[in-house]
């Protein structure tokens, strides 16, 4: 009895996902299928969950209207307030693309996802490559793309291009080998390439959206063993009146939140599988990534921040993934 609750919830919290405000009720049966009556006990099924949604006539259409509200220390935030902006992202990071173990179809169904829930702006922390360390030599035998030419190609033919979404993006270390190798930008030749792909810097990089400000990090060196310590301290050093709202840190291939001095700090997890170079160092690898949905004011300060972790176990995975080039067509959603 509990599993099929857990079941339920499961199932009704995805529905309740794809029903947005103002939605016409006639797209969302066609995509999924349902008859009308069908949909009215889905949406008693919503209620009885605690998400509140109800069918409006808005100009002779039916559509839905959300009127949850939200909940921050014990006060309503109600979300359809227009002096509220909501804002929906979604994060990503270290997907390697051209060793053996990334995990292209995974990438390919974190955008599908996005572009079902209506996201038009997806973040990446950075080693979108595996690059090239010459100071590795196993790395060579774990990759089936190697030098700038294949892996950065790799990048502008495989990356999914989706209808209405842009990704903005960072160099990771991974990436940077290729730099210090050849003084040759990864990302900076993709995004001269893919007009959906925006570059904006080497290691960190800071971004407004709707008036919100992001800081997408990718450090150097190892994590430590507590999750939040490195992040801690990169918080510590940031002056205050300069603070990001949220910060976004690559590289540790982490999954984990946690709010510091008023920064909302999120540890992206890859969407990799662990590496050879990992397994031998003793290193854990979380593969997924976040779907953030944020309200804020006027001044770009967040009334409520949910973010949505979304982890792939090693069913999910695909060995020597690499192979997947020939599998896994790349995503477009035009």
């Amino acid at each position: 009895m509990e599993e099929t609750k857990k079941i339920d919830y499961i199932y009704v919290n995805k529905m309740y996902r794809y029903m947005k405000n103002d939605m016409q009720i006639e797209t969302f049966m066609d995509k999924f299928h349902f008859s009308y009556s069908e949909l009215i006990g889905l949406i008693e099924l919503c209620k009885i969950y605690g998400k509140e949604i109800n069918i409006e006539n808005k100009n002779n259409i039916l559509v839905f209207k959300k009127s949850t509200p939200k909940i921050i220390n014990n006060t309503k935030i109600d979300i359809n307030s227009d002096e509220l902006t909501h804002t929906e992202i979604g994060v990503v990071s270290d997907t390697h693309f051209g060793n053996i173990h990334q995990q292209l179809h995974l990438v390919n169904y974190f955008y599908e996802e996005a572009y079902n829930r209506g996201i038009t702006t997806m973040l990446h922390c950075g080693d979108i490559v595996d690059g090239n360390y010459p100071n590795r030599p196993e790395q060579p035998r774990q990759q089936f793309l190697h030098s700038f030419d294949e892996q950065a190609s790799y990048v502008v033919d495989m990356y999914p291009k989706v209808k209405d979404i842009t990704t903005y993006y960072i160099l990771g270390s991974h990436d940077e080998t290729h730099y210090k190798n050849g003084g040759a930008t990864v990302n900076e030749w993709v995004s001269r390439c893919r007009d959906d792909m925006i570059y904006l810097g080497q290691d960190t990089a800071v971004t407004n959206i709707n008036g919100i400000k992001f800081v997408m990090d990718h450090p150097g060196g190892g994590s430590s063993q507590s999750l939040s310590y490195k992040p801690q301290k990169r918080i510590e050093i940031l002056e205050s009146g300069h603070k990001p709202k949220v910060l976004l840190i690559g590289h540790y291939h982490k999954s984990y939140f946690f709010v510091y001095r008023n920064v909302r700090c999120i540890e992206v997890p890859s969407l990799c599988s662990k590496t050879q170079f990992q397994q031998k160092q003793g290193l854990s690898n979380i593969v997924g990534g976040y779907f953030l949905d944020i309200y804020s004011d006027s001044k770009g300060n967040i009334v409520y921040f949910e973010p949505e972790e979304i982890l792939f176990e090693q069913k999910d995975f695909w060995d020597e993934c690499g192979k997947d080039s020939k599998k896994v067509k790349k995503l477009v959603i035009k």
